[in-house]
């Protein structure tokens, strides 16, 4: 039989080794987290003649305390016949952010960053008799993370472009890039481009495609342009930027706290 002694010491054992457990896990959640603070984003559509552009959005969400991820997408597209055309989309962001640590004593930030797009190009065949040229082309797409005056961290996706004749089905992506920060204030610029162009047609419509949008607002006009990549996954298209920042392992922890 167990004397008072003994339940006492049992108890306090049982009361005591949960706590001694939880008090050897790490602490829970990312070590740093980005608060989004002033924006601005435009996106900026052009058109002459027979054109359209559809979506032109520039959306920044916060998947994660630690990671942001930045989409722009936009569909241009031109079909003529007698008269030359053309569309295009300009996207710009301006977005300013904090990096500020979640708890005392945890190691310098590690910021990294990622870029990728993904989208379809294409240009009709005029055909031997026909004399009509088109082009369609992304890019630049790029983003820059700055401190101030100094840029930390940068990435240019290469750009791509069809002529006539020509369909691509595009997924490029730049990255990582990472470098060792600091908390405080930091500005992403970001930027991406896709233009179409399409001569006068003879005899039958031509068309030129630049789709970067995971849902075209597009008419039902253009139903035809969209055939050839009909069947493709959209739900990753435009010009993505992820942006992640954890502790830096490799570094020494400091002791100041948030």
């Amino acid at each position: 039989m167990l004397t008072r002694r003994s339940l006492l010491l049992t108890s306090l054992a049982a009361l005591l080794s949960p706590a001694a457990i939880h008090a050897a896990d790490p602490p829970a959640g990312p070590a740093y987290q980005i608060v989004l603070r002033s924006r601005h984003a435009e996106a900026t559509p052009t058109r002459t003649k027979d054109a359209q552009t559809g979506g032109g959005s520039i959306t920044v969400e916060q998947s994660d305390p630690n990671t942001i991820v930045v989409t722009m997408g936009g569909a241009a597209v031109v079909g003529s016949d007698f008269q030359g055309s053309s569309a295009g989309i300009d996207f710009a962001l301006e977005q300013d952010l904090d990096i500020i640590p979640t708890r005392k004593g945890v190691r310098p930030p590690r910021i990294g960053m990622v870029g990728r797009v993904v989208g379809t190009l294409q240009v009709t065949d005029p055909g031997k008799l026909g004399k009509a040229w088109g082009t369609a082309e992304q890019g630049p797409a790029t983003a820059v993370l700055t401190n101030g005056e100094s840029n930390l961290l940068s990435l240019s996706v290469k750009p791509t472009n069809a002529e006539s004749g020509q369909e691509s089905s595009v997924n490029l992506r730049e990255g990582p890039v990472e470098s060792r920060a600091a908390a405080g204030s930091y500005r992403l610029n970001g930027s991406f481009h896709i233009a179409v162009n399409q001569g006068r047609g003879v005899w039958h419509r031509q068309y030129a495609v630049a789709d970067f949008d995971p849902a075209p607002q597009l008419d039902g006009f253009w139903s035809d342009a969209l055939k050839p990549f009909r069947a493709v996954p959209r739900r990753d298209f435009g010009f993505k930027i992820v942006i992640r920042v954890v502790e830096d392992a490799t570094a020494e922890a400091v002791g100041k706290g948030p």
